[in-house]
């Protein structure tokens, strides 16, 4: 018998478009949730969206700049319009530097880094985490129905990464907004959570991985000896969207292969 442990939840995934959005997005539809699908690539938000409605799920693709209010909030209430409400929030969207999907940067010393650069990361990467989980959660509390909330931060969040301290600073921002979301949202029965991924395959790591060398060198420091996929990631958002993980708040998740413990 197929699993259903999402059947009938109406989830927003952000970023789910490529990596780790993309794959929670599948999971999620596979376990029985509608899926909004939302990113700044408006046709790969629909290529997803399309793949859920082949699963049987209702489903939405939204474009949006997760740094900008006006289209988050837009984001939120057409989810809830689409779907007929919002039970999960996956915030996914990320960058790893200021010029990511352009090219990829040059590690760059916090001493000399530009302030637009280090101001582009934290937009997308901490504000937008709040103005996505402030919408989503203003939805829950009006629906009184609970909610969950999940944050993908980093194992940066714990382990500084020189030359990209805006991202380091941004993931760390991300687990600390979490607990403190945590905290004010249990009374309305709305976990929040974080998973901290490590060395993952996806579209953000493709520069890193075509580096062997670079590549070789990281993949040493997992004491399991390889990369994990996207969906390491998306069963550990499952986990925590299901009832499975309806115990756990303020938390953080380690898809990492044992990184973070060293």
């Amino acid at each position: 018998m197929a699993s259903s442990r999402l059947e009938n939840k109406n989830a927003l995934i952000t970023g789910g478009a490529s990596g780790i959005g993309r794959a929670t997005a599948l999971r999620f539809a596979e376990e029985g949730a509608n899926v909004a699908v939302a990113d700044r690539n408006l046709k790969g938000a629909e290529e997803i969206a399309a793949l859920v409605t082949k699963l049987g799920r209702k489903a939405a693709a939204l474009a949006v700049d997760v740094s900008d209010e006006a289209q988050v909030d837009a984001m939120v209430a057409r989810t809830v319009a689409d779907l007929g409400g919002i039970d999960i929030l996956v915030a996914a969207a990320g960058v790893s530097h200021a010029r990511y999907g352009e090219r990829n940067d040059h590690p760059v010393p916090l001493a000399e880094k530009p302030l637009a650069d280090w101001r582009k990361v934290l937009a997308i990467n901490l504000d937008g985490v709040f103005l996505c989980d402030r919408a989503a959660a203003r939805e829950m509390i009006k629906a009184g129905r609970g909610g969950r909330i999940i944050n993908i931060s980093s194992g940066a969040a714990k382990l500084p990464l020189p030359g990209s301290g805006e991202y380091s600073v941004s993931k760390a921002g991300v687990w600390m907004l979490t607990r403190v979301m945590a905290l004010e949202l249990a009374a309305h029965r709305i976990t929040v959570n974080t998973i901290g991924p490590g060395f993952i395959d996806t579209p953000m790591t493709a520069p890193v991985q075509r580096s062997e060398g670079f590549a070789k060198r990281l993949i040493e420091r997992v004491p399991l000896g390889m990369m994990g996929e996207p969906l390491d990631v998306a069963n550990s958002a499952l986990f925590l969207a299901s009832e499975d993980g309806r115990y756990y708040t303020g938390s953080i998740l380690h898809p990492d292969g044992g990184v973070v413990m060293q």
